[in-house]
């Protein structure tokens, strides 16, 4: 174990700082264990970053060919380090640079909400991924119980940021800070019709915590909304058919 005592060896601060899915790895745990017995043998991270919690799901699952992409040079770098093959790829409009049907399993833990659509990801996604295999993607939820109650109140939801300069925008009060780049968060409802609409079917989803503000008051209310539709965050496991 790191320093940090909660989470596997081979995350860094680095990992925690650039991952909010890191925060909450048991929720993430609960979908990894459908997926371990599902002999996966290769992976594409989208937004692999430093490559750390790639590399623990790569090991949990047992997978052997692990590839990751990103748009930072420096995480790429550290990801190359860990023995992920790495392409540098910006997914709001690149292809990934991969023949079709090539990969067991596609992730993106907390990438969506930085992309301006959604398409291309899902649409590389769906290509690259072989007939039957699975997508795991984990995102902020706009329609979490604090944001309902943000939206309600007058205030900026957290995940929709509209400046990069100003940080205060209009958020509620300790929801505030310097701009993180989520700026296209989405509905719960909205994701699987998506996915739905690209082809996927869905097989799990699972409510997530969320690293900001973690008050008494918020951790009560986290349990008692712990509906995937109303938590803070949601990770969802899709499917590619076996036929298309």
């Amino acid at each position: 174990m790191n320093k940090h005592n909660t989470l596997p060896s081979g995350i860094t601060s680095e990992d925690l700082e650039v991952s909010a899915t890191l925060s909450d790895l048991p929720s993430l745990l609960n979908v990894l264990k459908f997926l371990k017995s599902k002999n996966l043998t290769s992976l594409l991270d989208c937004g692999c970053g430093y490559g750390g919690l790639t590399m623990y799901v790569a090991n949990y699952l047992g997978v052997r060919e692990v590839y990751g992409i990103d748009i930072h040079e420096k995480r790429l770098s550290k990801a190359r380090q860990k023995g992920i093959n790495v392409y540098k790829v910006d997914l709001n409009r690149e292809k990934i640079p991969v023949f079709d049907e090539r990969f067991d399993l596609v992730t993106s833990f907390g990438v969506l909400e930085h992309f301006i659509l959604f398409d291309n990801f899902f649409n590389e996604s769906f290509r690259v991924l072989r007939k039957g295999g699975y997508l795991l993607i984990s995102m902020p939820n706009l329609g979490s119980y604090i944001n309902r109650i943000a939206l309600l109140l007058g205030f900026q939801p957290r995940d929709v940021e509209i400046s990069h300069k100003i940080s205060n925008q209009g958020f509620l009060p300790g929801y505030g800070g310097p701009y993180i780049g989520h700026i296209h968060s989405a509905t719960l409802r909205a994701i699987k019709q998506v996915i739905n609409g690209y082809g996927f079917n869905i097989i799990k989803v699972e409510r997530s915590k969320s690293p900001y503000v973690k008050s008494r008051l918020i951790k009560f209310l986290d349990i008692l909304f712990s509906s995937p539709s109303l938590s803070r965050r949601f990770i969802l496991l899709a499917q590619k058919p076996m036929h298309t």
